[in-house]
């Protein structure tokens, strides 16, 4: 009862209430034999996952200029229940077509394949990612479902993270149409969530098939952040991956931006340090008590000194 009410004030009764619904829907829905993992696909997959609000929707637009890689809107295919209404309106697909997909499917994997098989060949493209930053939570699940695959773990300074996350998501979709919604996180709550899903993409540093990206290096030192991305997924490095011009999936951007509706202009650094001007003293000392630690291990901070900083 003290860890409930513990997740009630640093989350919110609305919020709690929420996430143990989901929790348990969830749990009695993944425990059918058509979630097993026991399923392989060979295809040379890219994944990304991470913190939400770290950058995963930037990196996803970049990796889809590549002339090769075909990366679309969140699916959430992996890492969670599979939602045809929510999928259908995100990627601008009839329901249909992806309910008929999951019903031709023996299990969730060869669902992933094909749905994410046939998006390639709708973009002319070899190669097929998939963007959820929840996937950061499914790591082991995809790397053995998915043995020729990669997973890209982006990381930014949960100081930032914790900031953007407060209002996140400002859109949901709701009776299948996108809509706003108004939403304030506990500060607390937000950097909690960036110490669990930073410590899940963490705990697989130093595997061969999984890439720690910075978000503050892609975007100050792009072009030698991407070659090294490319590298790493035996890609090229090609050119357009830094042109927004060269954008071509424009039928699923409502969907694909729902959230991020920026992330398919031209890099910039200007969030890098927003917590230097968003936090308050009191705020500072929540996060540095929630995530300080992990702030230290990752560099991120040196000492707990930034606390007391001037607030820009």
């Amino acid at each position: 009862m003290a860890s409930l009410m513990d997740m009630m004030m640093t989350l919110g009764p609305r919020r709690v209430v929420r996430m143990m619904r989901h929790e348990l829907k969830q749990g009695m829905t993944l425990r059918h034999p058509w979630y097993s993992c026991h399923d392989q696909c060979f295809d040379e997959a890219i994944f990304i996952g991470g913190c939400g609000r770290s950058g995963t929707t930037l990196i996803r637009e970049i990796l889809h200029r590549h002339p090769r890689i075909a990366c679309g809107a969140e699916t959430a295919i992996l890492c969670d229940e599979v939602n045809p209404k929510r999928i259908s309106v995100e990627w601008n697909l009839p329901r249909i077509e992806i309910e008929q997909m999951i019903a031709e499917s023996v299990s969730v994997v060869r669902f992933a394949e094909k749905f994410f098989r046939s998006f390639a060949e709708r973009e002319g493209k070899a190669r097929w990612a998939d963007k959820t930053p929840r996937n950061v939570r499914a790591i082991p699940r995809i790397l053995t479902a998915f043995p020729n695959a990669k997973f890209v773990h982006i990381i930014r300074d949960g100081r930032d993270v914790a900031c953007s996350l407060r209002h996140h998501p400002k859109y949901t979709i709701r009776n299948g149409k996108i809509v706003p919604q108004d939403v304030t996180n506990p500060i607390r709550g937000c950097a909690r969530r960036w110490l669990t899903e930073a410590s899940m993409g963490l705990a697989f540093k130093g595997h061969p098939r999984c890439f720690e990206l910075r978000y503050e290096r892609l975007v100050l030192e792009p072009e030698a952040a991407l070659r090294e991305l490319c590298a790493f997924i035996g890609e090229a490095y090609h050119p357009a991956m830094l042109d927004p011009e060269s954008s071509n999936n424009e039928r699923d951007r409502a969907g694909r931006l729902i959230n991020n509706p920026n992330a398919d202009s031209a890099i910039s650094p200007k969030s890098i340090g927003r917590w230097r001007k968003d936090l308050s003293q009191e705020e500072r000392h929540i996060v540095r008590e929630a995530a300080g630690e992990l702030l230290l291990a990752t560099g991120y901070a040196k000492d707990h000194d930034w606390v007391d900083e001037p607030r820009a």
